[in-house]
């Protein structure tokens, strides 16, 4: 029976540079939902941590990290592209919504027609 130890090792061991690379996107996403939840130092920091590990600023002790420093571009790359896309997507996001709410009726504008007299609304009461 295999363990969760050789299987790893044998999935690591395949190819580097795809792995390297999943695992930048995997942490980009990471940065990128604590980013949408309001989480932005964090997200940031993060994102600094995992990159400078990737660079080999910090020691690597385990084999998932001794694969992403043998290969930093993959997972540097995928990790900035990620971070970015998803930073960007929150942004666009924000805008959209902003727009549409400015866009639709408020309580605040039907109370303030009410005010004024406006005929479609002495109708409806």
């Amino acid at each position: 029976m295999a363990t969760v130890e050789t299987v790893l090792s044998s999935i690591f061991s395949t190819i580097p540079e795809l792995h390297s690379g999943q695992l930048g996107l995997l942490a980009g996403l990471l940065v990128g939902v604590l980013y949408w939840h309001e989480y932005r130092q964090l997200s940031l920091g993060f994102l600094t941590s995992s990159y400078l590990l990737a660079l080999g600023v910090v020691p690597a002790s385990t084999r998932g990290l001794q694969v992403v420093q043998s290969q930093p571009w993959y997972f540097c790359s995928m990790l900035v592209l990620t971070s970015l896309a998803a930073i960007g997507g929150h942004a666009v996001w924000r805008w959209v919504s902003g727009a549409i709410q400015s866009r639709s009726p408020t309580i605040g504008h039907r109370v303030s027609d009410r005010e004024t007299g406006d005929s479609a609304n002495q109708n409806r009461m």
